[in-house]
């Protein structure tokens, strides 16, 4: 018995830790603000040198035009796209900006310390997505398919049952009231799970009711 319960409880460890690894990352929340911090720097150099640029100051609006046509061309609107996509287009405004003419330029306008704060809220929000990266990568590597480790648990726990069933009939007076537990331990589960399947199954049918 001692055996069998053992054998169990690896079983339900291995299961517990597949689903401890499809919660939320720890960097989920610090992704998002990342990715907010990257998108008000953006916002803010591309609405300063837009502003400059309808300024009634010929040479200052002249080199504020040249900034501009660059952020233009590159989409003056990234921050609504993906993290992915939004990263690849920062990145190609950096190429352009860090051209010793558009250097420059940011100079001129005053302005460098907005760009550099926006190229350091990318690199922090760099830094977090490969810290995502490599967690979901040691959760891959370390990590079963629910169904794989269910479809042992069933006989496991099946053969368990059965024999603590044997012992509560050859000695009721010990194992009895164990038995009896775990028989409604087991009928309260199955309730809970047929709820559930039910639940998902008439969504459909409800979604499609609301719809008519």
């Amino acid at each position: 018995f001692s055996n069998l319960y053992m054998k169990n409880k690896q079983i339900f460890d291995r299961l517990v830790k597949n689903q401890k690894s499809t919660l939320k990352s720890e960097f989920t929340d610090d992704l998002i603000q990342g990715d907010k911090n990257r998108d008000l720097a953006f916002i803010c150099i591309r609405d300063i040198i837009g502003g400059i640029s309808l300024c009634l100051i010929p040479e200052m609006a002249e080199k504020a035009i040249k900034l501009n046509s660059i952020i233009e061309k590159i989409g003056a609107n990234i921050f609504r796209l993906s993290y992915k996509t939004e990263s690849a287009l920062l990145l190609t405004l950096f190429v352009e900006f860090d051209k010793p003419e558009n250097q420059q330029l940011l100079s001129d306008l005053g302005i460098l310390q907005y760009y550099q704060s926006l190229k350091e809220a990318q690199a922090a929000f760099d830094s977090l997505s490969a810290q995502r990266s490599d967690e979901k990568t040691l959760q891959s590597n370390g990590s079963e398919a629910a169904t794989m480790v269910v479809a042992e648990m069933i006989p496991a726990l099946t053969s368990l049952v059965d024999m603590l069933q044997l012992y509560a009939e050859l000695e009721g007076g010990i194992y009895s009231e164990m038995f009896n537990r775990v028989v409604t331990c087991i009928n309260e589960t199955n309730a809970v799970a047929r709820a559930r399947k039910t639940r998902k199954q008439n969504k459909p049918e409800e979604e499609k009711a609301a719809q008519v």
